[in-house]
């Protein structure tokens, strides 16, 4: 029997002459792959054609593949590869992939083995060129299978800590924070589970760790869980330790960023670019969609290859890890895209689209208010600037810098950042979304929800921009259209998780609904989004929101009081909530205090009119000016 390792690489274990036939022969272990990909019900010929051979005849084609299957059994035996009528199957009793050995340990909750057969990302440093819709398919594979190895480490984590092993379970999460180490609760867990031990140093020395990573390679500052209990080890069990904890809440430059990761075969050379192509568990129809959404972003990368030579392959990973956390816009997978997209622009200085995708995560760091404003939007614009300035022609970062420019109060400047993003990638669904929000934030909404729309039709898989497209009809006081298009997102998705990963589609959906008067609907849905975003202001203000149209504002006041009145656009929703109750003298007041605008927040306060009466008031002028908000 054979081994087929698809975590870490791309490895054949067994016969050392079969191994050497494989490596000379790459399209056969390409074969295999692919094949593996595929399941055990394996992989119709026709589209294998289709990924392998591209660009030949069909006739060429099939010979082409006959000819590969031959030699393929006759290396590795004549029933590694079965026939199944019009297709082609693995045969796990000649060839057994790890990867069909994780998925079925992880069915069966045999945590360790699945553990044990995890050596890296799925087919890391394996790359498809020029094949867009494969790569972002196989980086959704990928992020499954890792998401399903960390649940796995903090299920035996847990385990342990439950029979009083507290060694085994800081082994655990010693190996769930190297999985990601900016996840908070794996690292609480961890400095917990060493303080268990009675290892206290090591504890406050893992929090410190984190800390200096976070400042380091995001620049922001860390959770303050982390350093609260850090102090609190400290304080109770005093210990020499040569790390002093961080004294200021300014980025260190002497702390250096922190080095690539070796993504190789566990030799000193990194392994060479894998040419291949291979069947996406995809619909024609989400081909065609993946295909329009990213066709210009891959012919503009496809345009710099041949001026630069290759990506490195590395970095390409690395910015694939990116874009999938970033899609996400949840706080730790915006954090999480920030790093790997600066581990990418670290590998190769050159690649414009990894200076654009950091741009487009800070600007969404600050634009949900994830971290401070000022911060995040001054990076979005150095990184976006670099972008522009290695490729012109870069849309998406025409698009962040828009963001940046509008969180500047520079409206003209922005807006002339969009136009030109659209010009040059009209394609681009992210371009005419964020578009939609400028001119959401100058009040023109029938202008917004044409530019969703077009966004919408560009990316229909898209949660955010169809949770943007039903906000912008909303504003555009097409209700029942708003309605319809959050009930096509959010109701008619069989897939629960996918739309759980953002919570703000939950949370418009319930305010729409909650205007619409289906409050049992609308508090269900903020409710979920709770379980994201707990204590989050925006979203709290939400659920308040639709008890003041109950009529029952002291449960306003209450659903409102969890609040985390830390978060910095909390006086900006506060005051938004005392408007909505009729008390306009304290919302007033709560704007005095406002320093950070919420752009969410304005897009609101200049379309919705339930705020007509605020907007109206004389002293609005006032706040207007003192914020530079746009006329």
């Amino acid at each position: 029997m054979f081994a087929l390792r698809l975590f870490g690489g791309l490895f054949i274990d067994g016969d050392d002459a079969v191994r050497t036939a494989a490596a000379r022969q790459r399209r056969r272990t390409t074969l295999l792959a692919l094949l593996a990909l595929s399941g055990e019900q394996g992989a119709s010929r026709d589209r294998l054609l289709l990924y392998l051979w591209p660009d030949s005849s069909s006739a060429r084609a099939r010979h082409a593949l006959d000819q590969l299957v031959y030699a393929t059994r006759r290396d590795f035996g004549a029933d590694a590869v079965l026939s199944t009528g019009t297709g082609l199957r693995l045969n796990p009793a000649v060839v057994q992939p790890d990867l069909w050995v994780f998925d079925e340990a992880i069915r069966d909750g045999a945590w360790e083995a699945a553990v044990a057969m995890h050596r890296g990302p799925l087919l890391d440093g394996v790359h498809l060129i020029d094949d867009a819709e494969f790569e972002s398919w196989l980086d959704g594979q990928r992020s499954r299978r890792e998401q399903d190895y960390r649940g796995a480490l903090e299920r035996l984590a847990r385990a342990a800590t439950a029979r009083d092993d507290h060694a085994a379970a800081a082994r655990w999460w010693r190996e769930r924070v190297a999985s990601d180490r900016t996840s908070v609760d794996a690292t609480l867990a961890l400095m917990r589970a060493l303080a268990a031990t009675g290892d206290h140093g090591a504890a406050i020395a893992e929090g410190r760790a984190h800390q200096r990573f976070v400042r380091g390679a995001l620049e922001m500052e860390p959770d303050p869980r982390v350093h609260r209990l850090a102090q609190e080890l400290a304080t109770t069990y005093p210990v020499t330790c040569d790390d002093p904890p961080p004294a200021r809440a300014s980025v260190d430059p002497a702390i250096p960023a922190p080095a690539a990761p070796r993504i190789d075969d566990g030799h000193r050379a990194a392994p060479r670019r894998v040419r291949f192509r291979t069947l996406a568990a995809l619909t024609a129809v989400a081909l065609l969609v993946l295909t329009a959404r990213q066709g210009m972003r891959a012919a503009r990368a496809a345009k710099r290859d041949a001026v630069h030579a290759a990506i490195d392959p590395a970095a390409r990973t690395l910015y694939l890890r990116a874009h999938e956390q970033w899609e996400s816009r949840t706080r730790a997978g915006l954090e999480n895209a920030v790093v790997e997209y600066r581990l990418a622009t670290e590998r190769d200085p050159q690649y414009a689209d990894a200076w654009a995708g950091m741009a487009q995560s800070y600007a969404l760091l600050g634009y949900f208010g994830f971290a401070p404003g000022d911060a995040m939007f001054a990076k979005a614009k150095a990184a976006a600037q670099q972008a522009i300035a290695l490729d012109s022609t870069a849309g998406d970062a025409y698009a962040a810098l828009g963001q940046a420019l509008a969180w500047e109060h520079d409206w003209a400047g922005a807006e002339q950042a969009y136009r030109r993003a659209i010009a040059l990638t009209p394609r681009d669904a992210t371009v005419h979304q964020w578009y939609a929000l400028l001119l959401a934030y100058l009040g023109r909404a029938h202008e917004a929800a044409r530019e969703t729309a077009e966004a919408s039709r560009l990316d229909p898989l898209s949660v955010q921009i169809n949770n943007m497209h039903g906000v912008m009809l909303y504003h555009d006081g097409r209700l029942d259209e708003a309605l319809g298009q959050f009930a096509r997102t959010v109701d008619a998705e069989p897939d629960s998780a996918w739309v759980r990963r953002n919570p703000w589609v939950l949370c418009n959906f319930g305010y729409v609904a909650g205007a619409a008067g289906r409050y049992p609907q609308a508090i269900g849905l903020i409710e979920r989004a709770l379980r994201v975003v707990p204590a989050n202001p925006r979203a709290l203000l939400d659920l308040a929101t639709v008890y003041v149209e109950m009529g029952d504002s002291g449960r306003a006041r209450a659903a409102f009081a969890a609040a985390d009145s830390t978060h910095p656009h909390y006086p900006m929703y506060r005051a938004m909530l005392e408007a909505r109750i009729g008390a306009r003298d304290s919302a007033f007041a709560w704007l005095g205090r406002v320093r950070e605008w919420s752009l969410p927040a304005l897009v609101r306060l200049s379309n919705d009119t339930a705020y007509a009466a605020l907007r109206a008031d004389p002293r609005f002028a006032t706040v207007r000016r003192r914020l530079a908000l746009p006329p």
